[in-house]
């Protein structure tokens, strides 16, 4: 399946509902894949586009210090497709010679590129 690249454009809070919307933006063009998201994921992602310190860590901090010491490294992350209104994505961590990828939220997975710094695709379709 053929993927591109994007990264996080920017948050904004959708007038109508007020709920949070993550914009992400193709590298080399200029769709743009808005994703609904939640509060607390949100903020996650907010604080990390700020490079704002975390008084304690949050789920995505914990993953990836887990993921560091197995000697591991997220390597990237797919929002994989859409199902009845419904995005999935997957976090891909390598270690040596064998990958693995796990099923994840897109916000959590979002969240865990940016503090990650992996990259971030979209499938095309």
């Amino acid at each position: 399946m053929k993927a591109v690249e994007v990264r996080v454009h920017g948050l904004v809070v959708e007038h109508k509902s007020q709920q949070n919307v993550v914009i992400l933006r193709e590298l080399e063009g200029t769709r743009i894949l808005p994703i609904w998201i939640g509060p607390g994921e949100a903020a996650a992602i907010r604080r990390l586009l700020a490079d704002e310190p975390f008084p304690r860590p949050l789920t995505h901090d914990l993953l990836q210090t887990v993921v560091e010491g197995l000697k591991a490294k997220v390597t990237r992350v797919v929002i994989s497709e859409l199902r009845e209104n419904t995005f999935f994505a997957n976090v891909i961590v390598e270690r040596e010679s064998d990958v693995l990828s796990v099923d994840a939220r897109p916000s959590d997975a979002i969240a865990l590129s940016l503090r990650a710094k992996a990259p971030l695709w979209v499938n095309e379709t």
